[in-house]
């Protein structure tokens, strides 16, 4: 059975215009048809002069899909959003040990889906790689396009210094993997008339690494329902690159399409599932009602177009993301952040409204299963900005087939279990629910017990600047008794860091919201109580751990400010620390 194509899907694959692929087909420079619902388009089977064409049809897609790793390929990825690449990657065979996002969002993300990986919230400009120096196969990253800096001189990775691409490659130079992978958009290639790409070529050869062409992939040519398009910039180690070759991967055999993304079929075993989604205002979907499957702004009455153009109307240019219904059987247009915005609408082909949450990750080639965190506008960001996982599939296969070749020169041993535990270190400790009662029955009176030392000293007490110090919040609702420095008790919250160790601390700071720090605390016991203790109307069985504290002096004249990290403040952080340089370590 020939495959159908549509003078549209022909267009996007060559680059060209609709027009041009229409005047193709009217002048009879390749077969034009009419299939049975009445479209035109062409057969590709009758298009072997076009030359990607004939490569979709030539394609190695399936063998490609059956190259496994001959090992366990280390990975590391930063800017991981919500996990489009990271996820493609491991279907591809790599081993993650190590993920980067600052979007705690997108953290939550990751971590519902894969408990398993080791992911780092946070910005990459404070995160040290250099313990995953030798330990790491592969890189990634998908570094948002900046201008750089741009001398006469050129100063190589000093242009690129405050950007994140600069992050990505210090991130290189300190890990030293094998091979490295740059992800961004098309702009990347002309964006400052082509400075900024050629600076970032100039910086790959400075870290010692030699850079494969960079290449444009359309993601439609990757069994992605989506007319999407990324470049990807491959790295190799130049001690490496002179023994191999980086082949990009095959396309896939057809173009898919909404109906692939919405309906039972090769992409998905059932229809796509019931989620949340925007809505349209009554005004807007009157408007859209009147637009058909494919349409735009100019398929409208014309006095319905000037109304809802406004100001545009009379402007120049095609506009055509206005009032735009997708097509079931085309490709997705790029999906952005949000699927109702009024210049990149993306309204349902048969239904008046936007694209649900669960249709915009099928349309990225999400699987089901795969759950987004975070309100509604949240969760269209994360999916709007991912990689699609099957393009991400597809270059993770190539990346596989490369490190593959690279072993077989050097016939070397998996590394994940070291990585992995390596990259584990480098995360902050996760809080999570503490089972206190078992702390308790553990601990039947006291886990910290200082009262010695006031009685020793007849009630007062030496500094010890070598002691640890926890620095913790105190709410609102608890704040007069420490604003008055007479503050007998702290309770903590029900949380606590994974690394906790309780028997290291000896002083106590509150921590004033919007203020910092200030006043200095003896702990003199901890133990396990409850709230109802000192607050009659808090659940007598609201259990947390209990601090018995005494007033020991002001330390500073006034507050101040630190960066509160609580996982911190529990186990590293020295009484002078605090003195000499208030923020070196909390």
């Amino acid at each position: 059975m020939q495959t159908f194509l549509s003078a549209n899907s022909l267009a996007d694959l060559t680059g060209t215009s609709l027009a041009t692929t229409q005047h193709w087909g009217k002048t009879g420079q390749y077969p034009y048809h009419t299939n049975d619902d009445g479209r035109k388009g062409f057969y590709m089977e009758e298009l072997m002069g076009v030359p990607v064409i004939r490569q979709m049809l030539n394609t190695h897609w399936e063998e490609e899909a059956v190259i496994a790793p001959l090992r366990d390929y280390t990975s590391v990825e930063l800017f991981a959003g919500a996990g489009g690449l990271a996820l493609g990657m491991h279907q591809a065979g790599f081993r993650h040990v190590l993920l980067n996002e600052m979007d705690a969002m997108a953290c939550q993300t990751l971590r519902r889906n894969q408990p398993d990986w080791n992911v780092l919230e946070g910005d990459v400009h404070g995160v040290d790689f250099t313990p995953l120096r030798g330990k790491i196969d592969f890189l990634s990253g998908g570094f948002p396009c900046q201008a750089f800096s741009y001398a006469g001189k050129k100063g190589g990775m000093n242009d690129t210094r405050g950007t994140l691409f600069f992050e990505l490659a210090r991130a290189v130079k300190e890990m030293q993997p094998k091979v490295f992978l740059g992800e961004n958009v098309k702009g990347l290639l002309s964006h400052d008339d082509g400075r900024t790409l050629s600076i970032i070529k100039d910086v790959i050869a400075e870290l010692g690494y030699t850079l494969v062409e960079p290449r444009l992939l359309k993601a439609i040519m990757y069994k992605v329902p989506q007319k999407r398009e990324r470049l990807f910039l491959v790295a190799i180690r130049s001690d490496i690159a002179g023994h191999v070759e980086f082949r990009w991967p095959d396309p896939y055999k057809r173009i898919m399409t909404l109906r692939d993304a919405l309906c039972k079929g090769e992409l998905f075993a059932c229809d796509v599932p019931k989620s949340d989604g925007q809505t349209y205002p009554e005004k807007k979907s009157k408007v859209l009602s009147l637009v058909p499957q494919g349409g735009d702004w100019r398929d409208l009455p014309l006095d319905v177009q000037k109304e809802y153009m406004g100001g545009s109307f009379h402007l120049g240019g095609g506009k055509t993301g206005m009032a735009r219904r997708l097509a079931m059987d085309e490709p997705s247009l790029t999906l952005t952040c949000a699927p109702a915005q009024k210049q990149t609408e993306r309204c349902h082909p048969i239904e008046t409204r936007p694209l649900t949450v669960r249709e915009y990750a099928r349309i990225q080639t999400f699987p089901d299963d795969w759950q987004f965190e975070g309100n509604l506008s949240a969760q269209y960001k994360q999916i709007g900005n991912a990689v699609p996982v099957n393009l991400a599939y597809a270059i993770g296969r190539s990346l596989i087939r490369l490190l593959n070749q690279i072993d077989e020169q050097n016939h070397e041993e998996s590394q994940f279990e070291e990585a992995f535990r390596v990259a584990r270190n480098m995360l902050p400790p996760q809080l999570f629910p503490v089972d206190l009662l078992a702390v308790q029955k553990k601990f039947p009176e006291e886990i910290i017990s200082n009262r010695f030392i006031t009685d020793r000293n007849h009630g007062t007490i030496s500094l010890d600047e070598s002691k640890n110090v926890l620095i913790s919040l105190v709410t609102n609702e608890n704040i007069a008794p420490f604003d008055s420095q007479s503050a007998k008790v702290y309770y903590t919250g029900k949380k606590f860091p994974s690394t906790v160790k309780l028997n290291k601390l000896y002083y106590f700071m509150p921590y004033t919201k919007g203020k910092g720090i200030r006043d200095l605390y003896l702990i003199k016991a901890a133990r396990v109580g409850t709230k109802h203790e000192v607050n009659l109307d808090a659940d007598e069985n609201d259990v947390r751990l209990v601090f018995e504290i005494a007033f020991v002096k002001q330390l500073f004249s006034q507050y101040k400010p630190v960066r509160l990290q609580i996982w911190r403040t529990f186990t590293d952080t020295i009484l002078r620390d605090v003195m000499g340089r208030p923020d070196s370590k909390v």
